[in-house]
């Protein structure tokens, strides 16, 4: 390209040569942008050099465009395969037919070497490793596939669970019943004997069951689990448990309706849920000593519950003035449980909302700050000082 130098020209006439330098630029930087587009368009390597003189200064750029090869994604670092592996297989017998009703942590014939005290006999006692038992637990001879729910609340298959005590000892309090290859429930309980349905309406005129604040409950001494199941309809799921004792297949029934349900007690350890699992916890004469032992039970009862939870108890001691005589106790007996129960639930800084017929429904505080300060009044129960609260067993 022609290099301008503004002092080798002779300026007769300043603003006519200016005016002729900048044309000439401009001319030329248009040809050399053409220049760089033309060559760029018909691919390939394409170096383009500027040259640029403004007066007597001279700048030179090149710019240099180079077609890459595609970018590779690949991995290029493999790691060996590992050398194959033959699966394990444990050949384990089948056990004899004796034991198709064995749980492992439930067997009635171990629990009777522990103290009978607070029932600590019927909590979850495993065996040693000298007892352990190595072989398959058989189901039920012709153990059919459960009903599907909701089918499954109002039935099950009687070869499943082929235990007809409870339909003559529960026979006038609508349990259980059974009808030739099954058993029926029809939703009636020791309180409820009219059906857990009806009883569940009762406790909604009480509390409000439909908001949306109550979606989990847990029910002590749970029988077959009729209250919990009739709640699945409305939304609220319910954990039932009862221990295993002479009812020995409540629990299984239960399972066999689809209602979650494990067998446990209320006795010395904590209960296998982490604290303030439940916004509603429940007693349908559950047999529960709530008053006893400094009120431990209620205590529990309480770190499960969320704050602003409720209690539920219906039967022995509540509206024992009705009762007395059916549950063959004294007007003066009774009295004193319902008063232990109510001083528990007062140091626990629980609000009886209200007692109607054969319920009493109290509710957790929503906090204990509070009840913390009234310990200079109420000594019992103390609050533990450093505990996991969700720490279970």
């Amino acid at each position: 390209m022609a290099k301008f130098c503004l002092s080798h020209i002779t300026f007769l006439k300043p603003n006519k040569t200016n005016l002729y330098y900048v044309t000439a630029v401009t001319i030329l930087c248009t040809l050399s942008y053409l220049y760089g587009f033309w060559n760029h368009s018909i691919g390939g390597a394409a170096t383009i050099s500027t040259t640029a003189t403004n007066l007597c200064f001279q700048n030179t750029t090149s710019v240099t465009k180079t077609n890459h090869a595609p970018l590779d994604f690949e991995a290029h670092h493999y790691g060996e395969d590992p050398p194959p592996t033959t699966a394990r297989q444990i050949h384990l017998p089948p056990c004899s037919p004796n034991f198709t009703d064995y749980t492992p942590c439930e067997d009635v014939t171990r629990s009777l070497r522990f103290d009978r005290d607070r029932l600590i006999y019927r909590e979850r006692h495993c065996p040693e490793k000298d007892e352990l038992v190595t072989c398959r637990v058989p189901a039920p001879e012709g153990y059919m596939v459960p009903f599907r729910w909701p089918e499954s609340r109002d039935h099950a298959w009687y070869k499943n669970a082929p235990y007809k005590h409870l339909t003559v000892e529960k026979k006038n309090q609508n349990w259980i019943q059974y009808e030739g290859d099954r058993f029926k429930f029809p939703g009636g309980g020791t309180m409820f004997p009219n059906g857990a349905d009806k009883y569940i309406d009762d406790i909604g005129k009480l509390i409000d069951l439909q908001d949306g604040s109550i979606r989990t409950a847990i029910d002590t001494g749970c029988g077959v689990a009729s209250w919990g199941a009739y709640l699945l309809s409305r939304n609220i799921l319910t954990m039932s448990f009862a221990p295993k004792d002479t009812h020995e297949a409540q629990v299984q029934f239960a399972l066999e309706r689809g209602v979650p349900a494990l067998i446990g007690v209320l006795a010395s350890i904590r209960l296998p849920y982490p604290s303030r699992a439940f916004d509603m916890a429940h007693c349908s004469r559950c047999l529960i000593p709530w008053g006893e032992y400094d009120g431990l039970y209620l205590i529990e009862v309480d770190r499960v519950l969320r704050p602003g939870g409720y209690w539920i108890l219906s039967g022995p001691p509540i509206n024992w003035e009705a009762h007395y005589k059916g549950w063959q106790r004294t007007k003066k007996d009774l009295k004193a449980e319902q008063d232990k129960i109510e001083a528990v639930a007062r140091t626990l800084c629980w609000k009886k909302i209200v007692q109607s017929g054969d319920l009493a429904i109290w509710q957790k505080p929503t906090n204990h700050v509070h009840c913390k300060a009234s310990r200079k009044l109420f000594k019992k129960p103390h609050f533990c000082p450093a505990q996991n609260p969700d720490m279970a067993w």
